[in-house]
């Protein structure tokens, strides 16, 4: 919890874990991970608890690139379909969206660090028509990315671990501060599918 450890001993265990974050951003750095570095530096910068990260055009793109990001979008796509094919309302066109699903840490190194676990989700404007005696939907969309940029205590030994402890210290004494990280397509996708 935010500024929940503020003894004498805890501001100096922050002190020690500020300096694990810094090394860390020097990490991203020198292997060119900006996205990582740039969430991290967002995270020690103790933004107000209402804070938003926009995810970049460039950094969305490379996030829904991932293999795990790409089957997420399959499902929620077949989501959105199986919302139409039980309830088709032929020749109206109206919103449907998938519900959020989580993707892995996968094939991105600067991806994975930078957002870990993230999900995503579409919306949808979707028509159903009939065609060669079966249903056809054309479906307009667009996808989303969502992320809880926090870190929660872990019992892991590793360096990974310990570092991710060491950034929760920070938070716990009010040095640091957890917040959402959104991004969304810029394009709207168009796709015709049989029903």
């Amino acid at each position: 919890m935010y500024g929940s450890k503020t003894s004498a001993y805890d501001k100096s265990v922050a002190a020690a874990a500020s300096v694990d974050a810094a090394a860390a951003q020097s990490y991203f750095d020198g292997r060119g991970w900006d996205f990582s570095e740039d969430l991290l530096g967002t995270y020690l910068g103790n933004n107000e608890a209402s804070f938003i990260y926009e995810i970049s055009t460039h950094h969305y793109e490379r996030a829904m690139a991932t293999s795990g990001a790409k089957m997420m979008l399959v499902e929620c796509l077949e989501e959105i379909k199986n919302q139409a094919r039980q309830n088709p309302q032929m020749g109206v066109t109206r919103e449907l969206t998938s519900a959020w699903l989580g993707v892995q840490p996968g094939d991105d190194d600067d991806i994975d660090n930078a957002l870990g676990h993230y999900d995503v989700a579409v919306s949808s404007d979707i028509t159903v028509s009939e065609s060669d005696g079966g249903l056809q939907a054309e479906i307009i969309y667009k996808t989303y990315v969502y992320e809880f940029y926090n870190f929660d205590k872990d019992s892991e030994t590793s360096p990974a671990g310990v570092v991710n402890n060491e950034m929760r210290h920070l938070e716990e004494a009010g040095w640091a501060r957890s917040f959402r990280v959104h991004g969304e397509a810029t394009l709207q996708f168009k796709k015709v599918e049989k029903l």
